[in-house]
């Protein structure tokens, strides 16, 4: 959920100043580094990491850190007493530019600053109900775009699609906002209402008023997400022919929250008692969620093997282990994912393909394979709050030993589905998963 803000090319002059002020940015970080303490963790970890301020450094780190914070205090005092236009200086203008200078020059669209509003507003609450419109959102196009309605959600039955592009929002433009800050300005009271002004995939636009509602975040059905037949199958199962299929289960995860593992065992339950020959997987716009919920799904569908490895900033890996008694462990598989399968959706998908439980099918996945912690700020004075650094401390592995981020996961069976594709001929991929169970 992160925004790389589009501008135009800057000229020479332009450059050298900005040459100037990245020495400046970069001789502030670490006094932004002190008095951080940990917070959440993505795919988010209960265990993963100290709670706490930072260890000082030795002597001479901290001597270094003070002649650094001394040249960008007598920055400000030189802009503050000599530039030109004096009313343009702003406190909190500079010490936001300053933030997001450091973080833009990491070229990580994963770590991002949060102010104190964008924290009380709950931008990165992975609670498992919430107030809103019911969508998740990414930048990695370089604007706001729709990454998945959530099933059954306002935004849904309003019309947003999974690719939409998010152009305005109660007729503010949204060029140049964070992601954040969108969050911030979409969510709101159940009841209220969002007017967002949307471009869709095939490049029309639309303008939709969303009543905002307690969003539940039931995270597992066994019904299909998409019709499997437009306008025909309702929420039946069936292959291409329009024939109802009773010998597959299927079971969508749509995210991964704290009440997901218990929802899925009752699911599976069910599926195991009918004596299916195979169960479909779909994790399809999932985008993911927490660390130990994913963990705790696929040792439902395994009974052995690694699920997921963590190689941290230190070069230090770590594993996660199946542990035998999954209610779903030698039943076949096929999972589906596309290009909204992110972060605890990847994991997944592979953690099953790679100890030989399935076969994927699909698009190549969203490719968020960062491990990421909050880090409260502590030391800026002021008594508001100072925001925190969702910053990245690592990179998932997966049981192969491949890197999930800015790769993704590709399918062993590779099947586009556009749109108007799924509106012609329904969907192919789900058929494909029932062909590849059939053995036909």
């Amino acid at each position: 959920m992160e925004l790389s803000r589009q501008q135009s090319q800057p000229g020479s002059g332009e450059k050298a100043a900005r040459a100037a002020v990245a020495v400046f940015l970069l001789l502030a970080i670490v006094t932004l580094a002190f008095g951080l303490g940990w917070g959440l963790k993505d795919l988010s970890g209960d265990d993963a990491g100290p709670s706490g301020s930072v260890a000082a450094a030795s002597g001479d780190e901290v001597a270094g850190d003070s002649v650094g914070a001394a040249i960008i205090d007598e920055i400000v005092e030189l802009l503050q007493d000599q530039y030109v236009d004096k009313d343009a200086l702003d406190t909190e203008m500079l010490r936001s530019a300053a933030i997001q200078g450091i973080i833009t020059a990491l070229n990580d669209s994963h770590t991002q600053y949060l102010t104190p509003a964008e924290l009380k507003a709950g931008a990165l609450n992975l609670d498992s109900s919430y107030d809103g419109i019911g969508a998740s959102v990414s930048d990695t196009s370089g604007a706001i775009t729709i990454v998945t309605p959530f099933r059954d959600s306002p935004a849904e039955a309003a019309g947003v699609r999974k690719g939409d592009t998010v152009l305005e929002v109660d007729g503010e433009s949204m060029a140049g906002w964070t992601t954040t800050q969108a969050v911030e300005r979409i969510r709101g009271p159940r009841g209220s209402q969002v007017t967002l002004k949307v471009r869709h995939s095939d490049g029309t636009e639309e303008t939709v008023t969303i009543t905002r509602g307690e969003i539940p975040l039931e995270s597992v059905f066994i019904e299909p997400n998409l019709e499997v037949i437009p306008g025909e199958s309702g929420t039946a199962l069936v292959d291409r022919d329009g024939k109802p299929v009773t010998n597959i289960g299927y079971v969508n995860i749509s995210q991964f929250h704290d009440r997901t593992v218990s929802e899925l065992k009752t699911k599976l339950a069910d599926v195991q008692k009918k004596g299916y020959i195979g169960l479909i997987v779909d994790l399809r716009s999932n985008p993911g969620g927490l660390l130990q919920a994913t963990v705790e799904v696929a040792d439902e569908f395994l009974d052995k093997g690694v699920i997921i490895s963590e190689v941290d900033a230190d070069g230090k890996s770590r594993s996660w282990e199946a542990r035998k008694g999954g209610v779903a462990n030698s039943i076949p598989l096929v999972i589906l994912i596309d290009a909204g399968s992110a972060s605890g959706a990847e994991v997944l998908a592979a953690a099953l393909r790679d100890n030989g439980r399935g076969t994927i099918i699909g698009t190549r996945s969203f490719g968020k394979g960062t491990v990421n912690q909050l880090q409260e700020l502590k030391n800026c004075g002021d008594p508001a709050g100072c925001g925190a650094l969702y910053i990245s401390v690592g990179r998932w592995l997966t049981p192969n030993g491949d890197q999930i981020e800015g790769l993704g996961v590709k399918p062993d069976i590779e099947l586009p589905m556009t749109y108007d594709e799924y509106l012609d001929q329904g969907d192919i991929q789900l058929f494909k998963a029932i062909e590849v169970l059939q053995g036909k």
